[in-house]
């Protein structure tokens, strides 16, 4: 049996992070793996509260982070999960670097050649920043960065299952053409001391604005039950970045079974991923340029995702996900 120990599980972002595992630590235990309380295991599973502090400019928090992991990772062999929104991998892999983890998880990265451009806040869809200033990073990732670089096996569409646990007819004659309700304009928000709140709400008023008049839309921020209500009888409807590429509208609106229009997530490597253009959503181009155009050739269109979303996010996928990231470590017998 190999025992593993979660650091800090309910702490802030690590409660997320490993909710799907601690929910599921049953199946775990089936093929051997257990989730121990106590200091007598195998490997640590450290979350991203205690390797990452957005509060804190990115040069402390690296530091703050390393002599941190190394404290806690004295005793044995762990793992650093970060359980960031986005792509970036901004404060984490240096941390990863300094530190001598087995592996360093997210739930997405980016085709790795793609880190070596400087994205402001290391989100590649705000752009490419000033490589002057500290929160535009790029990465020249070795090998050894690459070894190390996993994924989660899980992503925010492990969150929503209880919207697919029941079939949900799709509404025959809808009347509502897109739905675009999501939060436009965030609130001044600070990351590692640099203001990221201005690109997030470009990119989203950018739907508004770009939106033809002459489709029957509702934009209008609705309280939740109004809102799927509204989801479930329009046609197509819209799911923009937010401070990362998935979002929960994304399986709403697939459960609903209207149709998913989302920037192109062609270069985002998830998994499961249920993200296939022309099947499960059809993509537009981040800056909204072909939207109107999307729209009006997916309009008479019907997606069903559900059948897709029940098959990848099934949870033995998930479970033998990471019996396959532990088979061939030091140390860990195989039956």
């Amino acid at each position: 049996m190999v025992k593993i120990k979660i650091h800090n599980p309910k702490e802030d972002r690590n409660e997320p992070t490993f909710r799907v595992m601690l929910a599921v630590q049953h199946y775990f235990r089936e093929i051997g793996i257990d989730f121990t309380t106590s200091n007598d295991y195998d490997f640590l599973f450290i979350g991203m509260n205690d390797f990452i502090n957005k509060k804190w400019s990115i040069e402390e928090s690296i530091d703050w982070g390393s002599e941190n992991v190394e404290r806690l990772g004295e005793n044995g062999d762990y793992f650093l999960f970060d359980g960031s929104d986005s792509t970036s991998i901004m404060g984490g892999v240096e941390v990863m670097r300094n530190t001598n983890p087995i592996y360093y998880i997210k739930n997405q990265f980016l085709d790795f050649d793609l880190y070596n451009n400087p994205y402001s806040f290391g989100r590649w869809f705000w752009g490419e920043g000033d490589n002057n200033q500290s929160h535009n990073c790029r990465y020249n990732l070795t090998e050894k960065d690459r070894s190390k670089m996993k994924l989660s096996g899980w992503n925010l569409g492990h969150l929503q299952g209880h919207l697919f646990e029941k079939d949900i007819p799709r509404v025959s004659s809808k009347s509502i053409d897109v739905c675009a309700i999501f939060q436009a304009e965030h609130r001044e928000n600070y990351e590692h001391t640099f203001r990221n709140d201005i690109p997030y709400t470009e990119h989203r008023k950018g739907v508004w604005n770009t939106l033809d008049k002459k489709f029957n839309s509702i934009t209008d921020k609705l309280p939740y039950q109004e809102y799927i209500d509204k989801l479930r009888n329009s046609k197509v409807a819209i799911s923009p970045f937010g401070m990362g590429e998935i979002c929960f509208r994304d399986f709403e609106v697939m459960a609903l079974k209207s149709i998913l229009i989302k920037p192109d997530m062609k270069i985002v490597n998830t998994k499961p991923n249920i993200y296939i253009d022309g099947e499960t959503y059809y993509s537009v181009k981040y800056d909204w340029s072909n939207l109107n155009e999307v729209i009006e050739s997916v309009l008479d269109k019907n997606i069903d995702s559900v059948q897709k979303y029940r098959e990848l996010y099934d949870t033995k996928h998930y479970i033998l996900h990471y019996y396959e990231l532990l088979k061939n470590l030091n140390g860990v017998e195989t039956e």
